[in-house]
């Protein structure tokens, strides 16, 4: 979907998204964004992101977070590789295949949180993402990862593994899809606006969705019971980048301000946001008599081990792209232990 239709090249042409000068001193970059304004990510995450660079510049860096999307959320990196906008954000996962090895966190069990899932793929990626040429074409300022998900039903309950058997449900990306078909439900793809309709008219029982999100999505209504998946049962990877000409055309002054508050800090960033955002999100669904269940840890390990084969294959296209796979999985997964939000830390030795 290099480049997908004539129309997207014309709407890129006409909104060149080159850095525009206000004048001789402000340089302006426009931000594509495909979210409701007032969603986690464009007010938690890249806001608060561009304000602080802004400051770092004293105003003369500025960005321009789009109101309106100029295509949907796969269409996010050619959009930004066409300059239809200066910087951009997306989910590795709307795009099966392209961002595989920078998918690393996707893979089931592998973030408990999103304060370390996120550092551990910024960490991740800083050290070999130079070397997959998976965002050719841009300057990638950060990834991060969301929450951990539950598995929300409309109806009925999940205590074992066994009861998604012959469960419809909605997931967000290639690799959910998988990780849920794995655990015996059916997987049904949809974008996050059409969840609630779905849920409503019964096309999905249940939804793999952080808390936050079903409060944002007008979901909680809909929702019965809640089951917690111990230890994370997968996350998406998401990118913030700019568009390499944009990036070269900055001065060195500016890009040492976006690097500086990019990076671990937008990692930090998305942490707290995801962690406030679930916070609000369950007092929601608390008040509307929602019951959450834990998987017992039993049913975790059956999890894990039907869902193996994905971390198998994941290594496998690692090895046939030259990369010692087994490596950055233990490189990840020690990031993660590094930045654990729940490791005791205020504790006297024996």
């Amino acid at each position: 979907m290099r480049h997908f239709t004539m129309t997207a090249a014309l709407i890129a042409a006409s909104l060149s998204a080159a850095p525009v000068l206000a004048d001789d001193d402000v340089t302006t970059l426009r931000v594509g964004n495909w979210l409701p304004e007032h969603h986690l990510i464009p007010m938690g995450i890249l806001k608060p992101w561009a304000e602080a660079i802004e400051a770092e510049t004293d105003g003369t860096l500025r960005f321009e977070i789009m109101s309106s999307a100029l295509g949907p959320p796969p269409a996010q990196f050619d959009l930004l590789l066409d300059q239809a906008f200066d910087v951009g954000y997306g989910v590795s996962g709307h795009n099966p295949g392209r961002f595989t090895m920078t998918q690393v966190m996707d893979l089931p069990f592998m973030s408990p949180d999103p304060w370390s899932g996120s550092a551990a793929a910024w960490q991740t990626y800083e050290r070999w993402g130079h070397e997959y040429g998976e965002h050719d074409g841009a300057h990638v300022a950060g990834l991060f990862v969301h929450s951990t998900p539950n598995i929300n039903m409309a109806s009925g309950r999940i205590e074992a593994i066994d009861d998604l058997e012959g469960v419809t449900i909605r997931v967000g990306g290639d690799v959910t899809g998988r990780i849920m078909r794995a655990l015996g439900a059916s997987p049904v793809q949809l974008p996050p606006t059409e969840a609630q309709t779905a849920m409503a008219r019964g096309v999905a029982d249940g939804i793999t969705f952080p808390s936050e999100s079903i409060d944002f999505f007008g979901i909680t209504p809909e929702i019965e019971t809640i089951t917690r998946i111990p230890g994370g049962l997968y996350t998406d990877t998401f990118w913030i980048a700019f568009n390499e000409d944009s990036w070269n055309a900055l001065s060195d002054e500016h890009r040492a301000a976006v690097d500086k508050h990019s990076g671990m800090a937008i990692a930090l960033l998305a942490g707290w946001a995801w962690n406030n955002g679930d916070m609000l999100g369950e007092e929601k669904l608390a008040e509307g008599g929602v019951e959450f269940i834990s998987l017992p840890e039993e049913e975790v390990a059956i999890a894990r081990e039907r869902l193996q084969p994905l971390e198998e294959e994941w290594l496998e296209a690692a090895g046939e792209r030259g990369f010692d796979g087994a490596r950055i999985i233990d490189y990840a997964r020690a990031m993660v232990a590094h930045y654990d939000a729940h490791k005791p830390v205020n504790v006297r030795p024996e």
